[in-house]
């Protein structure tokens, strides 16, 4: 069996990382320019991390291998945000930040400690804000009803199970979408482009098209600074470079096997032009460069289930980021955790019919948001899907089929779905059609439809609300599977274990933290590593994003006070075993009860921080230290 962690960099192949250069004196090196804090990566993570630390005074450079942006400009720009933001005020919906907590619980499942997960959501309110104070604007109203991605004109939705955990936390809508989004492939960078215009700004220095192939450390351990291969600005190679970066990121989503060909036309040019460079990073490294979908090598290793869906990223999914760090020491985590995408609303009366697998039976709620239907699709069922609707709930959903609730292009997917439909006059014959087992189609039914008619509990939960029974005649098959009908997209989760207060990585070994490297977004394990519902991996790269560059700002801090005086040694900063920054109430509020969780337990001891105040932006207005 393979594990699903990896803490040698040959336990993460395709990635062109290679081992650290070990240096002696960082001063004495020929660095190619020199900053305190090198973010790796221009997503929603890196931007945060970029601009969080340029907040504090940090001269800060961002490193991207192609031209910024990541999956988040490849994404529909929703951030999860709840607990009483200003758009939910705005609108009209009350929120707080324990309601968020309790149904977040149910997606989360432990991939942090509660504390962090609690702190996530306290900071939801600030963190929304933090977006709009940089440029990203949200105008649109509320919609109201349940949809996978709502129609032009709306800012807010529930864009996950909200309504499913109803019992246990009142459902909010919690999807704020950006102002902005391309109204027909619903994709965009209207998320992500006004933080990068805020951050450089803010005097982040840009280093584009540099694909960053090794760390460089001192003997002792301690990173200080990043090697990469970068095409040289205001050439032909450069523009060439951006050109077919631009086009595999597009034909990724709507023709791989294109993508794949712009890809080698990339590698090509970096081959030939690229040359090597090296950037100082006198506080800190954050890596930010996303999860490793297109890097076959990888996900053949490690997601072998999740091997015919679509894999949706951009050019620089390769885990680069993991391998970094897993080079410098630590270790990757949850390497065989994804989540694959199969929704069925809209339109609305699909949910309301039996998603059964080959064998003829129901495996969840058919009502629960589009990633929890793909992920256990794709890791119990092989991939199988089939809809069975009776004539009324087809006719019905063909007839709620239109403009004013779905977007052109969910709406052309969907009407190319109920073209290629299956239909027969029994269950029977429907079943011999679509190669399912017909006596457990009969038999699910049958329960499903007693469930239906309230004659007995839903065996998955559903709400009889959400249910229709199925009994007139013809019957409808549309095959949701991988790889028919509607697109299932995957993405993976895993990362590097962090300092949940810090986003520091841990060292693989046991014996603290790797000294000057931080991790954000899909390159650590966070608030997303174990599920996804829509706006959720941004949120956490802004969170994890600020939280990262919050820290290594701070230690450039402790840094520059130790070459004024060397009376720390009290403080515990001795730059390996124990966390490198200030801890002091006034960066960070943390939740008492984090400290000794299982997160933070490197297994030579807890993490040495006081966690005891939340993440704490500079207030608004607050001026940049002069470099």
């Amino acid at each position: 069996m393979t594990s699903t962690s990896a803490t040698q960099l040959n336990d993460l192949p395709g990635t062109q990382v290679k081992e650290p250069l070990l240096i002696g004196n960082p001063e004495a090196l020929d660095w190619t320019a020199r900053y305190d804090v090198v973010v790796v990566g221009l997503g929603a993570a890196g931007v945060a991390a970029a601009i969080e630390a340029a907040d504090r005074g940090s001269k800060v450079a961002f490193v991207d291998c192609f031209n910024g942006g990541g999956t988040t400009a490849r994404s529909g720009s929703v951030m999860y945000a709840g607990g009483g933001t200003a758009l939910q005020e705005r609108l009209g919906v009350k929120d707080d930040p324990d309601i968020m907590f309790r149904y977040l619980q149910h997606e989360v499942k432990g991939a942090v400690t509660d504390a962090t997960l609690r702190r996530f959501c306290e900071n939801s309110p600030e963190n929304f804000a933090w977006a709009e104070r940089n440029g990203v604007s949200y105008s649109g109203a509320l919609f109201a009803k349940k949809t996978s991605y709502p129609v032009p004109g709306y800012s807010l939705y529930f864009s996950g199970n909200e309504l499913i955990y109803s019992e246990s936390a009142k459902p909010a809508p919690r999807g704020h979408l950006a102002d902005g989004i391309k109204k027909f492939t619903a994709f965009g960078p209207a998320f992500i482009a006004p933080l990068i215009r805020s951050a450089l700004k803010k005097g982040v220095f840009p280093q584009t098209q540099a694909r960053v192939t090794r760390l460089v450390c001192t003997h002792s351990g301690e990173v200080v600074g990043v090697e990469a291969q970068q095409i040289p600005a205001k050439t032909a190679a450069n523009y060439k470079h951006r050109y077919w970066s631009t086009l595999a990121a597009y034909a990724q989503i709507y023709y791989p096997p294109a993508a794949r060909y712009f890809r080698a036309k990339i590698a090509a040019l970096e081959r030939r032009y690229a040359v090597t460079v090296r950037f100082q990073a006198r506080s800190g490294v954050v890596l930010a460069t996303g999860g490793f979908i297109l890097n076959k090598e990888l996900t053949e290793k490690y997601l072998p289930k999740y091997r015919r869906a679509m894999r949706l990223g951009t050019p620089g999914d390769l885990g680069s980021g993991l391998a970094l760090g897993v080079s410098a020491g630590g270790i990757a985590e949850r390497l065989s955790t994804a989540t694959a995408w199969r929704f069925i609303n809209p339109p609305v009366d699909w949910p309301k019919g039996a998603l059964v697998n080959l064998q003829g039976k129901r495996y969840i709620n058919e009502a629960m948001y589009g990633a929890t239907i793909g992920t256990t699709m794709m890791e119990e069922n092989n991939g199988e899907a089939v809809l069975i609707l009776d004539k009324p709930l087809f006719d019905a959903s063909v007839a709620n089929l239109n403009l004013q609730n779905t977007r052109l292009v969910t709406l052309l997917q969907a009407k190319s779905a109920v073209r290629i439909a299956k239909s027969a006059d029994t269950l029977e014959a429907l079943a011999a059609k679509c190669k399912i087992d017909p006596q457990g189609l009969r038999e699910t039914i049958t329960q499903y439809n007693a469930s239906a008619n309230g004659s007995a509990p839903d065996a998955f939960g559903k709400a009889r609300e959400d249910m229709a029974a199925i009994e007139q005649g013809p019957f409808y098959a549309l095959n949701m599977s991988v790889g028919k009908g509607d697109i299932t997209s995957v993405i993976t989760l895993g990362g590097l274990r962090v300092c949940e207060g810090t986003g520091a990585v841990f060292k693989a070994d046991g014996s603290g933290l790797v000294p000057g490297l931080y991790a954000a977004g899909r390159t650590a394990i966070g608030v997303a590593s174990n599920a996804y519902i829509s706006g959720l991996s941004i949120a956490d790269g802004v969170f994890s994003g600020r939280r990262a560059g919050e820290f290594a700002a701070k230690r450039r801090q402790e840094i520059y006070a130790q070459e004024i005086t060397s009376t720390d040694a009290a403080e515990g900063s001795d730059g390996a075993s124990k966390c490198p920054v200030a801890h002091g109430t006034d960066n960070m509020a943390h939740t008492a009860t984090n400290t000794g969780s299982p997160a933070h337990d490197a297994g030579a001891g807890k993490c040495p921080i006081d966690h005891s105040s939340a993440q704490k932006a500079p207030a608004e207005g607050q001026e940049k230290i002069e470099q």
